[in-house]
């Protein structure tokens, strides 16, 4: 979502229009991001306030979809310290986890990171002490950074270098894209072959990297992180995207 349908609380001109489009002719919709910092239903509001109608089983975070691959791995409810913001801990809490404070830190089964906008030094040396205990290291995604109104800033990939940096410890799984896990979701979500279905992105490294990794159509936008300059460092070579548009609007005809 971030950087294809909106920028921060600015919607890219034409993406309602288009999502509109796209619906009428009965197409299937996920929207997906790797932004852990809100619950889906935190992100239905997100785009109501942008005007667009979407129903909590349409979005899959890299929050909910972390939530869902521990429920899968873990067959206890575990401890988790989280260096992350409220919609990476509400996904887990209602997931079954218990989320502990810094100082039981050294008590997780898990240390999870994802974007955090108010990363300390607190939360590194907590984060550090479950490491050095024995604590798994999951990231929710890796992404470096993230589209802002005024430009790049930090994204998870901050709060999991801060943390492998300090403990030498590298996540032993990262759940959102490049990962084909939220990928696979939501295509057994939506009953959809890969041949069948097409991601439209705005990073390279993430976006285009899973959907040739899973067989899917890629379509690139030219409104959030990478530009034409970027596609052109990979034109010919395998991870050039199928598709290059300069925004989401043109994937309908007026």
């Amino acid at each position: 979502m971030d950087g294809v349908i909106y920028v921060e609380d600015s919607p890219i001109k034409g993406a309602k229009e288009t999502i509109e489009k796209l619906r009428s002719q009965g197409r299937k919709l996920v929207f997906t991001t790797n932004n852990s910092t809100k619950t889906r239903s935190g992100y239905v509001k997100k785009l109501s306030d942008l005007g667009l109608k979407v129903n909590k089983d349409d979005i899959i975070t890299s929050a909910y979809a972390t939530a869902i691959y521990l429920r899968k791995k873990s067959n206890e409810n575990g401890k988790v310290f989280v260096v992350g913001e409220e919609g990476l801990k509400s996904e887990l809490r209602e997931a079954g986890f218990e989320i502990l404070s810094e100082r039981d830190a050294e008590n997780a089964d898990f240390v999870i990171a994802g974007m955090d906008r108010n990363l300390n030094y607190e939360k590194i040396a907590a984060g550090l002490r479950a490491l050095l205990a024995g604590a798994e290291f999951i990231a929710s995604n890796p992404d470096p950074t993230y589209p802002t109104e005024t430009g790049l800033a930090p994204g998870a990939g901050a709060s999991i270098g801060a943390l492998s940096g300090a403990s030498g410890v590298e996540p032993s799984q990262i759940v959102g894209k490049p990962s084909r896990y939220m990928v696979d979701f939501a295509l057994e979500k939506t009953d959809t072959q890969p041949e069948q279905a097409a991601i439209i992105g705005d990073r390279l490294d993430l976006d285009i990297k899973v959907g040739k990794k899973v067989g899917l159509t890629t379509i690139l936008v030219l409104t959030g992180v990478d530009s034409a300059s970027d596609v052109k460092k990979v034109k010919g070579s395998p991870d050039a995207p199928d598709f290059v548009l300069k925004s989401i609007r043109e994937l309908i005809k007026d």
